[in-house]
């Protein structure tokens, strides 16, 4: 199994919301789609004022 860590900015997106409120959550990749995998681990790190991983997270499909 391989762990990704998924970046959220602040600036561009409610992070702790989606953390808190959503059961999946749809992730922009722009680098090494071709390489994750379904069952993937992710860490969720969140940006700027009081950065650091807030949230554990497994892909469940395919990047597209």
């Amino acid at each position: 199994m391989t762990y990704w860590l998924f970046q959220g900015n602040p600036k561009y997106y409610r992070i702790i919301d989606g953390i808190r409120d959503f059961e999946q959550m749809p992730w922009l990749v722009t680098r090494y789609a071709k390489d994750i995998s379904h069952g993937d681990g992710v860490l969720i790190w969140k940006s700027g004022d009081k950065a650091g991983v807030y949230a554990i997270a497994e892909i469940i499909e395919s990047p597209k």
